[in-house]
């Protein structure tokens, strides 16, 4: 299969994770108001915190799904079909152990730190425990989702999370609706419908792996040396996903110590936006991270690092597109989809929105690196750098700063990784650091610098208004388009560009 095609499969999954990206956002974005009014801000703030715990485990479950798809991605790439359903069979086997070890965690170092370290308002304890009950049993559930989920996006059947979505989609409002006519205590009732949502997803991943990959019937199996191996390309991966899981919740308990559920309510609301923007950014890796794992594999060093430079920017950029006309009017958003906004919530919007574009960027060579298996020294050096967040977001709230210096914090330290991710990379596969310069960071920056200033002077004219929110969006959008498309892209990319738009059309069409 030539480059050619591989772009252009590229711009079908994206098409299709375009489609389902629209579904979860309006849906998320439509349940996240229903639920903040219905629970309250002090009962929405307590379940941001009591999630927190569960998720401070989650760097176990992010290390073994990376090595799970990487060895599912790997053997498709190398054409080595007959270890499939065997590196599948122990995928399952691992991640079960996980499920069981994670939930033992939960149910003894997880409580304690509940009952003992965190503040909740007088008579909120009880609720905070079955809602923490019911978080660990979401999260188990997903951890044995994972197998299937891996071998869905190493097939590259992009189809089906468009498919997904509707069931997502017609799940969570259910649940939402549920949730504001039940006559039952609303906390109870939300753990309990999001955790039915998990099982129902399980069933429905299950299901369709079994009956489309021949590879995803299970058998029973035990393969130490492979276990081994997994385990040990997990292990690095661990180190950079329990930084990344630690940093996340440490602002969390921070907040909750320093501030109460008041800000972690503030806090849950500008995750739960930046989590709807960065769904476009996910989608697009989806469709491009098999593509950059199967050309290492084959050894098409060429296809390799292309790909890199074009998904690097093309993240930053469809990013970008969003996330300024939001920045631009966030108050006026707010204020429009939530009703009640918890103060400070629109700061925090702009700084994770902030922090997500640094990522967006960064993701494609992180991916390489997964995709080379050498994992230590990468790892070693973005831990090293990312867990300089915790003592000085300690410091800096013990010595009197705003909630929102641990965003500003991390934003600083993301921007220091995503400088010597690349100066590493020129050691570990070749990278021309210095191209990637000049077609990932000088582009970016041009384009930044040109479509940004004036949609900002523009908005200083209107107070927050639906005409403030045109004239700016419709501003950024033009000088936008206009920079994107001559200083933005090169010629093959703008082919890609012309793909994808082909695909879409045809898809309208039908």
């Amino acid at each position: 299969m030539d480059n050619r095609t591989n772009s252009k499969r590229v711009a079908k999954n994206t098409v299709f994770l375009f489609l389902r990206m629209l579904v979860v956002i309006c849906v998320g974005l439509y349940t996240s108001r229903i639920v903040l009014n219905t629970l309250g801000v002090q009962d929405f703030g307590i379940y941001n915190v009591v999630g927190g715990i569960v998720v401070l485990f989650s760097f176990l479950q992010s290390a073994l799904t990376n090595a799970t798809y990487r060895f599912l991605a790997y053997d498709m790439g190398s054409g080595n079909t007959f270890s499939l359903g065997h590196t599948f069979s122990m995928s399952v086997n691992a991640h079960w152990i996980l499920a069981l070890l994670i939930f033992i965690l939960c149910e003894t170092v997880g409580l304690w730190f509940l009952n003992n370290e965190l503040s909740f308002p007088k008579g909120r304890l009880e609720a905070a425990n079955i809602a923490f009950q019911f978080s660990v049993l979401c999260f188990c559930v997903n951890i044995i989702k994972t197998p299937y989920n891996s071998a869905i996006i190493a097939h590259e059947r992009m189809n089906f999370y468009a498919y997904t979505s509707v069931l997502e989609a017609v799940l969570k409002l259910s649940g939402a609706y549920g949730l504001y006519i039940s006559p039952w205590g609303k906390r109870r009732v939300y753990s309990f419908l999001l955790f039915s949502v998990s099982l129902v997803l399980l069933i429905w991943y299950w299901l369709h792996c079994k009956k489309h990959f021949k590879e995803c019937t299970y058998h029973v199996c035990w393969d130490t040396l492979l276990l081994k191996r997994m385990l040990g390309y997990s292990g690095w991966s661990m180190v950079a996903s329990m930084m990344d899981v630690g940093v996340a919740q440490s602002a969390i308990f921070f907040f909750n110590i320093f501030f109460g559920v008041v800000a972690n309510a503030a806090l849950g609301i500008a995750s739960q936006v930046n989590a709807q923007l960065i769904q476009l950014i996910n989608n697009f890796k989806q469709a491009y991270t098999p593509q950059i794992i199967k050309a290492y594999a084959r050894g098409d060093k060429v296809y390799f690092l292309n790909i890199i430079y074009s998904t690097s920017k093309l993240s930053y950029f469809l990013l970008l597109l969003v996330s300024v006309p939001l920045s631009l009017n966030i108050d006026f958003i707010l204020k429009l989809w939530l009703g009640v906004v918890p103060d400070g919530t629109g700061l925090f919007v702009l700084l994770v929105v902030l922090y997500s574009l640094v990522d967006a960027y960064s993701a494609p060579l992180w991916i390489a690196v997964y995709a080379t298996g050498k994992l230590r020294t990468h790892q070693l050096l973005m831990s090293g750098i990312k867990v300089l967040n915790i003592p000085l977001a300690y410091m800096l709230l013990k010595s009197g700063f705003e909630a929102w210096t641990i965003l500003a914090l991390k934003v600083i330290l993301n921007i220091v990784c995503s400088v010597v991710c690349p100066l590493y990379m020129v050691r570990l596969i070749n990278l021309p650091f210095w191209r990637y310069v000049k077609l990932v960071f000088v582009p970016m920056l041009i384009v930044s610098m040109f479509s940004i200033p004036i949609p900002i002077c523009l908005g200083k004219i209107y107070v927050d208004s639906w005409m403030r929110l045109f004239v700016t969006s419709v501003a950024f959008f033009f000088i936008y388009g206009v920079c994107v498309m001559t200083i933005g892209l090169s010629h093959k990319e703008k082919g890609l560009l012309r793909d994808f738009l082909k695909i879409r059309h045809h898809k309208i069409r039908q």
